[in-house]
């Protein structure tokens, strides 16, 4: 396939987490290529831009992205925006929401490829895509069922960032009830395998649900030091049994034998598609692919390093969905790590609002049986 946005293919091929100037003018042309196309291709954002009197060409320094304009998350709940035509759509994903509400992502091509790309750069660069051969357990929708659902699309793509055997999704698709289910005594039965495997193991998906079941059923194994955990989804709706983020790994180790050095976190929407994942110190790194900006809920107005805001996300992979620059209701903070990694780490600080916002991960909790 060939790119028609060089400046991007550019930013994508260099090291996510090389921060320089080079680094810095690679993000500034790929933004603004983005922020153009969608500026001639997607009327409300080029009103919008308009309205608020900014225009990509202005988009000279690094200072001058803290200007564009941001478009609230609410409003890719609330209406389908897109920037190319329908049949050039490769993929559409969605993530649920309150009262029906889901926010659809639409992704041409080479949006496709490039979300993809990124990925795995970012995994990469972590230490954490492998050629070799990993049995995966993923406590997540299976994709064969719920193909259009982000958390299902965004576990088999990290499948693809090592060799595969067998991978199993817990939660499935039954036919009787018409609806998805974790399926324990599936997942129960792939844990012993893979215990008895030779083969190392690759947990993915939701938190709540892996804690719970090792709970339930007192799991006690070890499925070897070459294994790994990435958890992503947090602990919507279970808030009242989550436990802090090293004393889960420290609890991991001891239950199911994976180091705790091999256990990661990951933060991602379905509208901004920027993986957010932990270094060995459990800090979410922000990669040369985006810019978070905190800003205050009133003003609007950036908040220095350290405090609390409305976050504010900037990308540029993304040419069929009109999102380069997305405000939030999740609250968090810029902050630090000295694992060797430069720039800034994101720190989530929960949701804005006094309504609860329900998402692919909340959703997903709902399928555990009482």
């Amino acid at each position: 396939m060939i790119s028609h946005h060089p400046k991007t293919q550019a930013l994508l091929a260099s090291d996510p987490f090389q921060l320089n100037e080079e680094s810095s003018h690679l993000f500034l042309e790929s933004f603004k290529e983005n922020a153009l196309f969608h500026y001639e291709h997607h009327l409300f954002t080029r009103r919008l831009w308009d309205k608020l009197g900014f225009h990509p060409h202005e988009l000279k320094t690094e200072d001058d992205l803290k200007k564009v304009p941001g478009m609230m998350v609410h409003l890719f709940k609330e209406h389908e925006f897109c920037s190319v035509p329908r049949e050039e759509l490769a993929l559409v994903l969605t993530s649920s929401g309150t009262g029906g509400q889901k926010s659809q992502q639409f992704l041409s091509q080479e949006s496709l490829e490039n979300v993809k790309k990124l990925a795995l750069s970012i995994h990469q660069a972590l230490g954490m895509a492998s050629d070799k051969k990993y049995n995966y357990l993923c406590f997540t929708y299976d994709p064969a069922i719920a193909n259009d659902l982000g958390t299902a699309f965004t576990d088999e793509l990290l499948t693809n960032f090592t060799g595969k055997n067998e991978v199993y999704y817990g939660i499935q698709w039954d036919e009787s009830k018409q609806q998805f289910e974790l399926n324990e005594s599936g997942v129960l039965e792939a844990l012993k395998r893979f215990a008895a495997s030779d083969i190392p193991t690759r947990i993915l998906g939701f938190p709540a649900l892996l804690f719970e079941m090792i709970q339930k059923y007192d799991l006690k194994i070890n499925l070897g030091k070459d294994s790994w955990l990435q958890t992503g989804g947090g602990w919507k709706g279970k808030a009242d049994q989550e436990i802090p983020k090293f004393e889960f790994r420290q609890f991991i180790q001891e239950r199911l034998g994976i180091p705790e050095a091999n256990q990661r976190d990951l933060f991602g929407m379905v509208e901004h598609g920027i993986p957010y994942v932990d270094c060995v110190k459990g800090n979410l790194h922000i990669p040369n692919f985006s810019r978070v900006f905190v800003r205050n809920p009133h003003t609007l107005d950036i908040l220095p390093k350290g405090e609390r805001g409305l976050l504010h996300f900037l990308c540029s992979y993304n040419f069929s969905y009109p999102a380069p620059s997305l405000l939030t209701t999740d609250y968090g903070r810029l902050g630090a790590c000295d694992c060797g990694l430069p720039g800034d780490t994101l720190i989530l600080e929960g949701r804005a609002g006094v309504s609860k916002h329900k998402g692919c991960a909340l959703k997903a909790l709902e399928v555990i049986r009482a």
